[in-house]
């Protein structure tokens, strides 16, 4: 998704121009909570899409933007098409979390350094939760 300059001559006045061609797009076509921000969308094929959000406040930052927040990530991102399919990846984005194995080891006191953490690992349907200050990477695909 890279810019592509290009110049021609114009024999319209702007008014025809802008009433005949779309001069702005957005691939939002809902607004994100105020405490969401997307951090990358990005096109890898001609029906994948690599999308990251953040829920950027810190918890007990805010009384209200402080606190877990559910959106619908197919009624955000109408405009690029229907997805049909969703996979959370890491943050890096080159591996599914599913398939994500933490390393564990036993610290001086015997003590494992497995921490219980329970992860959304994927998506039924296009709804995400993020916690605060969580960020959670998805492999989009549209029909």
């Amino acid at each position: 998704m890279h810019p592509i300059a290009t110049f021609a001559t114009n024999l319209q006045d702007y008014n025809s121009y802008s009433a005949a061609y779309y001069q702005t797009w957005s691939a939002l076509t809902d607004t994100l909570p105020l405490n969401v921000h997307l951090l990358t969308l990005d096109q890898l094929g001609p029906k994948d899409y690599l999308i990251r959000v953040e829920n950027y406040f810190e918890l007990f930052e805010d009384d209200t933007y402080s606190q877990p927040v559910t959106f619908d990530l197919q009624s955000i991102f109408k405009s690029i098409g229907l997805i049909t399919n969703t996979v959370e990846l890491t943050l890096s984005a080159n591996l599914p979390l599913s398939d994500m194995r933490r390393l564990d080891w036993l610290t001086d006191t015997k003590e494992s350094s497995h921490v219980n953490v329970t992860e959304e690992k994927s998506l039924k349907d296009t709804n995400t939760r993020l916690t605060p200050m969580q960020i959670r990477t998805f492999h989009v695909t549209v029909a």
